[in-house]
Parts: C-alpha cells; structure tokens; sequence
C-alpha cells in the first residue's frame, strides 16, 4: 500500500479554511488529511482517524469516506501539498 508524505509549504488560515503559499486552498477536512500526513502514513490509518471521528453508520457511508479520502490524496498530489512514497 501506498504512503504519503506532507511537502512543507507554507500557508495561512483565511476564511473557512487555509491558503498556501503555492495557491491552493483547503478546507478544513482536507486540511486535517494533510495533517495526517506529517509523517509517512498510509490511507488506511487516515480511514481510520476519520472512522473515530465520524463514525459511519452504514457500508455506504464507510465507502464514501474511504472514496473522498482517495479523492482528497490525489488532489493534494496533484497539488504538490503530499508526496506519494510507494514501498
């Protein structure tokens, strides 16, 4: 499984969420994903974090968590916000 890697970049809190020094802007939840990887981590340790957090109450609901994460990882990629470390 993949692991993921924050890129240190700078950014500030503006408005409803955060503005990095590269232009991007996150919301809160995708910035708490960016947090999460801080340290190399791998998703299913961030399905898990928003698992506690948000507790699904159906298989539906676990698969869209785990679907916007996924969505969320590759949008931060493409933002240059996370580096993908394939082991």
């Amino acid at each position: 499984m993949p692991t993921y890697k924050q890129v240190k970049v700078d950014y500030r809190i503006f408005k409803n969420g955060y503005l990095f020094s590269n232009g991007i802007a996150l919301n809160k939840t995708a910035f708490e994903i960016w947090e999460c990887c801080r340290e190399p981590v791998d998703e299913n340790i961030i399905v898990k974090k928003f698992f506690e957090k948000y507790t699904p109450q159906s298989v539906e609901d676990e698969k869209m968590i785990i679907e916007d994460i996924k969505n969320c990882l590759n949008l931060l990629i493409e933002g240059n916000l996370i580096e993908r470390i394939d082991e």
